[in-house]
Parts: C-alpha cells; sequence; structure tokens
C-alpha cells in the first residue's frame, strides 16, 4: 500500500510516518513538503491514499486534493486531511469529497483507526481487481505460465526465445517468437515497436529520443527499457499519445 503524506512541517510528517510504521511495516510511506513534490512522486508510484496538510508553501493543501481529482486513477482515491484549519472541514468534503478530516492536534488513537480502515477497504478492492484481471497464458514444456496482462510491461526477443519482463518478475518463453507473443496480447494495450520489442503502452513513464532514428521507452519503477526503430516511429506516436 502507497501512502503519500504532503506536510511542510517536519515535526508533523514525523509524527504521522511512526503512526503508520505502527500500524504495519508494509506501507511504502512517500513524503513531500510542497504540491510540487507531490505530483513529482505521483509520476512514478501510484498513490493508494493521500495524507494533506491544507497551509503548505506553494499551494493548498485543497487544491492539491482537486487536481488529484482530475487525474482519472484518482477519483475515487481515499485522501485525509489533518490541519488545524477545522472550519474548511465543510469546504473540503464537498469540493473533494475526502474520506476524514483530523484537526490539530489529534490523537494517535484517531488517526491509527482510520488507517487501519482504511488499509483493510484497500487491500480488499485489490484482491477484487486481482480477481477480476485478464490473463494471459503460456504452454511450457512441463507446465503452464499464467501472466496478468497490466502486470506486462514489455517482451523482448532474444534469439530464439522471448523475455516477457513484469512489475515483479522476468519469465523467459523458449522457443517462442515475438509474432506468435503479439497475437496473444490485447492490441488495445500492446503493440510492437521494434523488430525485438513489445510494449504495454499503459505502462510507459516516458520516452527518450536515442539516436536519429530511435527512441528508449521507460517503465514505471523498472531498471530496463525497450526501444522503438524508425519503422515504427510513426505508429507509435499516434497511438501513445491518443
Amino acid at each position: 500500500m502507497n501512502i503519500l503524506i504532503v506536510e511542510d512541517n517536519e515535526y508533523e510528517i514525523n509524527n504521522i510516518v511512526r503512526v503508520l510504521k505502527s500500524i504495519s511495516k508494509e506501507f511504502n510511506i512517500y513524503k513531500a513538503s510542497t504540491g510540487k513534490e507531490c505530483f513529482k512522486i505521483m509520476e512514478n508510484v501510484d498513490i493508494d491514499l493521500f495524507i494533506l496538510d491544507i497551509e503548505l508553501p506553494d499551494m493548498s493543501g485543497i487544491k492539491i486534493a482537486e487536481k488529484i481529482r482530475n487525474i482519472s486513477k484518482y477519483e475515487l482515491t481515499y485522501i485525509i486531511f489533518i490541519t488545524t484549519h477545522i472550519y474548511l472541514q465543510l469546504e473540503t468534503f464537498k469540493k473533494v469529497h475526502c474520506y476524514d478530516f483530523l484537526e490539530k492536534p489529534y490523537k494517535k488513537e484517531e488517526l491509527i483507526k482510520i488507517i487501519k480502515r482504511l488499509s483493510r477497504g484497500i487491500s480488499s478492492q485489490k484482491q477484487q481487481n486481482k480477481l477480476e484481471r485478464q490473463q494471459v497464458s503460456f504452454k511450457m514444456k512441463d507446465f503452464i505460465i499464467k501472466i496478468y496482462i497490466d502486470e506486462i510491461l514489455f517482451v523482448e526477443s532474444q534469439r530464439r526465445n522471448c523475455i516477457i519482463h513484469t512489475k515483479e518478475k522476468i519469465y523467459t518463453i523458449k522457443n517462442m517468437t515475438i509474432k506468435k507473443i503479439i497475437e496473444v496480447l490485447p492490441k488495445e494495450h500492446f503493440m510492437q515497436t521494434h523488430r525485438s520489442y513489445i510494449v504495454n503502452l499503459k505502462n510507459i513513464r516516458h520516452i527518450e529520443k536515442n539516436e536519429k532514428n530511435s527512441w528508449i521507452i521507460y517503465f514505471e519503477e523498472y531498471p530496463l527499457s525497450a526501444h522503438v526503430s524508425n519503422s515504427y516511429k510513426k505508429e507509435f506516436s499516434g497511438r501513445f499519445c491518443s
């Protein structure tokens, strides 16, 4: 579970982090002291829960929440405000549909109760999403590999094998051509970008120009990259930018 705290008071941030760590060591905790830092983190990480202060150096927490809500995948994501400005409570509920509003100074037990409740809800929703996700199967010599479609970042051809790069693991599919792989992947999410690469358009973080006739594709939270060759650039640009 990824939690982003946006608070410019270091003492307050450390208090919140201690509470979160006391609940679960499994939480991935991200910290920002400004709106700019918040959105920079969101470029690379999918956030499950936002904990926002209202008074920040560059923009208000309410403004940050409005911008978050304008991003489709965060329309229903949980937001908690922790602030001294209790008179803004009604505005935050009406404008950005926040989940809860804690007034400083708050009791540690209050925050623990809220986080535990939300953690159960988020875990349950992720489990439900997992059950509904599409899978693709590859028949091996002695077994069958099943991989979630949304976990695949890209496929790379190496000699007579294909290497499937996912968010958690790398799979080697022996004696399988890139042509055979593209046939079993859903066309709305995947396209071939090079004679040796197929990419998942949904998981691309950004693209960089490599040489005159090629580009490099980078993926969310993954160190390896794929390539776009000159002959695929036009189609790739049209699909990626649409």
